[in-house]
């Protein structure tokens, strides 16, 4: 595995980039926090997209997941500090990490096939366990 270290100057074009190419993919999304430990907030639903705005209070990264049937759900990570985009050694993008400023971590998990991401992983088994860069996020 990679992991890539987006440049803040980079975050708009990269995000839309990947959003662009993982549009509808079933993802999963889990936040990493100092006080509250790991939580699933999207679990396996459609990927609509990822954004980043610069406002003069502070940039924003917004994650949004949907079903067809209504079902959105969108998190915003308030003041990011790094972006990162983990990959396969073979370039396959596995997930997606925001960093907040507060040191919450928000990782948006794609669910790849198993031989992508390394032999006995099932991809229905929901989140994998945070690989070290992201476990020692919030250590």
């Amino acid at each position: 595995m990679q992991t890539v270290e987006i440049a803040a100057k980079d975050w708009s074009r990269a995000l839309d980039e990947f959003s662009a190419i993982h549009e509808g993919a079933l993802v999963s999304l889990q936040l990493l926090a100092p006080d509250l430990g790991a939580q699933t907030e999207v679990r396996d639903m459609p990927l609509l997209g990822i954004t980043a705005e610069a406002d003069p209070g502070g940039a924003t990264i917004a994650i949004a997941a949907a079903r067809s049937h209504g079902d959105l759900i969108t998190h915003v990570v308030h003041s990011p500090t790094h972006v990162r985009i983990e990959r396969t050694n073979d370039g396959v993008d596995v997930a997606l990490q925001v960093e907040s400023a507060e040191g919450t971590v928000a990782i948006l998990w794609l669910k790849v096939a198993s031989d992508a991401i390394g032999a006995g992983r099932d991809e229905r088994a929901g989140p994998p366990r945070p690989p070290h860069p992201f476990r020692t996020a919030c250590s």
